[in-house]
């Protein structure tokens, strides 16, 4: 009967701690989740897209449902030219997180290179909505705008764009690797836009 009055109290105990022990381990990788994202956030602002998507890797294996860990997937495989990968994983991304800002904007450029402009636009126009201090937002919608024939909507949001980030004027910055690395059409449509937009 000792043995029985012992064994439930016991029991709750080693219940108990499991519990403890798997919030514990829960936390842990969120916590690495965290320090792998924030590393890629610094890697990708510093155009240094492959490295952050390692670290983007890193974070889906503690946190899978990370939407920005997405964006950052995208932006490697835009860079590889492989834009059906790109629009998969900005397209995961916002599943994860609809109002992601950078899932919309990068979605939008990987649309507009597969000459998708009104769908671009949209998500560009989302995008300026949710971080209207984005360059790269700014620059597609401008570029987006322009094409439309909206020429003073596109030179507004060119300049203000340059107002946050001067770099955005540079072709040569905006083709490099450490830069957005533009190429093609999008390369050749900024090209444009500054010609008739910039004095």
């Amino acid at each position: 009967m000792r043995i029985r009055k012992l064994a439930l109290p016991v029991m709750i105990l080693l219940v108990a701690s499991a519990a403890f022990a798997q919030r514990d381990g829960a936390a842990k990788r969120k916590e690495r989740a965290l320090a792998h994202l924030e590393e890629a956030r610094r890697l990708a602002a510093a155009y240094k897209i492959e490295k952050a998507a390692d670290k983007a890797r890193e974070t889906l294996k503690d946190d899978p449902d990370s939407a920005e860990a997405h964006v950052y997937l995208g932006l490697e495989r835009s860079r590889a030219g492989e834009f059906e990968a790109a629009e998969s994983e900005y397209s995961r991304a916002l599943e994860l997180d609809p109002y992601q800002a950078a899932a919309h904007c990068q979605l939008a450029y990987v649309l507009y290179q597969e000459g998708r402009l009104e769908a671009a636009t949209d998500h560009w126009t989302f995008s300026v909505r949710l971080d209207g201090t984005s360059p790269q937002t700014l620059v597609g919608l401008a570029l987006a705008q322009f094409k439309q024939g909206q020429e003073q909507e596109a030179l507004k949001n060119f300049e203000k764009a340059l107002l946050y980030d001067r770099r955005f004027a540079d072709v040569k910055f905006l083709a490099s690797d450490s830069g957005p690395k533009w190429s093609g059409p999008l390369l050749k449509d900024i090209q444009q836009l500054q010609a008739r937009l910039i004095k």
